[in-house]
């Protein structure tokens, strides 16, 4: 064999051995006993306070709104909880103490609570237990996430939209006593936008700004936001509005996307779920906001094909840059069931990334599981035929986790996902509390599989009613779990993490 050929060989195989050793290399970090407030988290009734941040309150004049702050108290003792609200002006009336009910979801109307809108709201309760989640419900549109639990001096958006028919607005909520000054970025297709209105935004102390990203990035399909303060802390968060009507190929687009910005770029990031198909839309956007370009690996795992996965899909995102991956043209993502998503690159070159679902049409027949039989395994995406969806992955996992507000009641179709990113078996308990009565028993030592992924219903027959449920998952190891919920009425969804439970908060 000639030398040079042999070369080749060593080179190519060296080449496959460390992608093989890179991407098993850097798993996600596991938060049992450790404090990671990149995404929302609650703790132990033993923790001395809490404070949880809920910013966006409305959509401003794009369409009148309810704002629903939801108390989940998965304890056994009635909490009271402060609530305060501000908007630009600063604190809206005097703080309300609201009695969180044990182990059931209290909600809060604050538009009617403090006789405003388009409100921020600050949670303030002794407890380490309870999560606050926060809900907002236009007569065409919903969405549901969890608030902040962390203020941060940056905060960054990876997938923000501007075209016709839609709004997005970037809510900056400084409810602490020294003034914040604030620098915007929008990174696009063709470059990077920093409008002079973007510089040196000043956000008072106690008070909360709006911003109409749309004025100044217009038109654009795509751009990513960087949210960096020079003085000061806040929370940032993000409303999206769509109404926009089919045109030629271009399907009809409707609903309502929130979501919390992240506070910090990470080198591994986890969905536990994801769909495609018939009448689906879903894309991953990979956002760098570093100085070098970032190798990035993405892992789609369909449910039940951990041990033959697809090939991985390979991205180089420039510096300051994205790159939107369109995994409902990939055929070897399968466009029956779930599948979990992992996004890995090196530690020096850290990214954001989200996940966007849209819906425009119903699901195919063969998707859907026959009259009075299991679900299928690998998982049936929801009925809606419109609505959207934004999720932020998890860069931890946890064995406890906490679904805040899950909406039940008539044709909703909430449900639970779970990634076991384990080389074990991970058995999983899944309840729903039910006040002074016992936890009703959702499912009891499900187990998946190394490396695989389980979705569960939660529209049980003994969640009757139109009703918000604390939902409380517990694991024998660490898990990725996200939070699928419907919103019947107005032909809309939500999706995206849940809340991890930290022994030691």
């Amino acid at each position: 064999m000639k030398v040079s050929r042999l070369v080749l060989i060593t080179v190519v195989l060296l080449g496959i051995v460390g992608l093989t050793a890179f991407w098993g290399g850097s798993p996600a970090v596991p938060v049992d006993g450790s404090i990671d407030e990149i995404i929302p988290e609650s703790g132990s009734a033993q923790t001395l306070s809490s404070t949880w941040y809920c910013a966006a309150g409305g959509l401003g004049e794009s369409a009148a709104s309810t704002h629903e702050v939801l108390l989940a108290n998965p304890s056994n003792e009635v909490v009271p909880v402060r609530l305060t609200a501000y908007n630009a002006q600063g604190l809206v009336g005097e703080p309300k103490t609201i009695a969180s009910v044990a182990q059931q979801v209290t909600p809060v109307d604050v538009n009617a609570v403090f006789g405003g809108s388009e409100l921020s709201v600050m949670a303030e309760f002794d407890s380490g237990a309870l999560a606050v989640q926060h809900r907002i419900t236009t007569a065409t549109s919903a969405d549901s996430v969890p608030c902040s639990t962390t203020s941060s001096e940056r905060w960054f958006f990876p997938a923000q939209t501007s075209v016709l028919g839609s709004s997005a607005l970037l809510v900056l909520f400084n409810p602490f006593s020294a003034d914040a000054g604030v620098d915007i970025t929008a990174a696009v297709v063709d470059g990077l936008r920093s409008p002079k209105e973007w510089a040196g935004i000043v956000v008072p102390a106690g008070t909360s700004r709006v911003i109409d990203l749309g004025q100044y990035v217009q038109r654009r399909d795509q751009f990513s936001v960087a949210v960096q303060l020079r003085n000061g802390n806040l929370i940032a968060e993000s409303a999206q509005s769509f109404d926009i009507a089919a045109a030629g190929d271009a399907p009809a687009e409707r609903g309502l996307r929130l979501q919390l910005g992240v506070p910090e770029a990470r080198s591994g990031w986890t969905f536990a779920g994801g769909f495609k198909g018939s009448g689906v839309k879903e894309e991953l956007v990979v956002y760098n906001p570093g100085r070098q370009v970032a190798s990035v690996i993405i892992q789609v795992t369909p449910y039940g094909g951990a041990s033959d996965p697809p090939e991985p899909f390979e991205l180089s995102v420039p510096a300051k840059r994205f790159l939107v991956l369109d995994l409902s043209a990939e055929q070897r993502v399968p466009d029956t069931g779930f599948h979990s998503i992992r996004v890995e690159t090196s530690a020096k070159t850290p990214v954001v990334t989200a996940r966007t679902t849209q819906l425009f049409g119903p699901p195919t027949a063969a998707a859907e599981p026959a009259a009075g039989s299991a679900a299928p395994a690998v998982g049936t995406r929801p009925n809606e035929t419109l609505g959207v969806a934004i999720g932020t992955a998890t860069p931890v996992y946890a064995r406890r986790w906490t679904m805040p507000a899950v909406r039940t009641g008539p044709e909703q179709q909430p449900m639970v996902l779970i990634h076991n990113p384990t080389a074990g078996i991970v058995t999983v308990d899944l309840q729903a509390l039910a006040g002074k009565a016992a936890p009703i028993e959702i499912a009891t030592a499900l187990e998946v599989a190394a490396g695989d992924s389980l979705y569960v219903p939660l529209a049980v027959q003994q969640l009757t009613g139109v009703a918000d449920w604390v939902v409380s998952l517990r694991a024998s190891d660490s898990v990725a779990v996200e939070q699928l919920q419907t919103f019947a009425t107005q032909n809309d969804l939500s999706f995206g993490s849940a809340v991890p439970v930290l022994a030691n908060r």
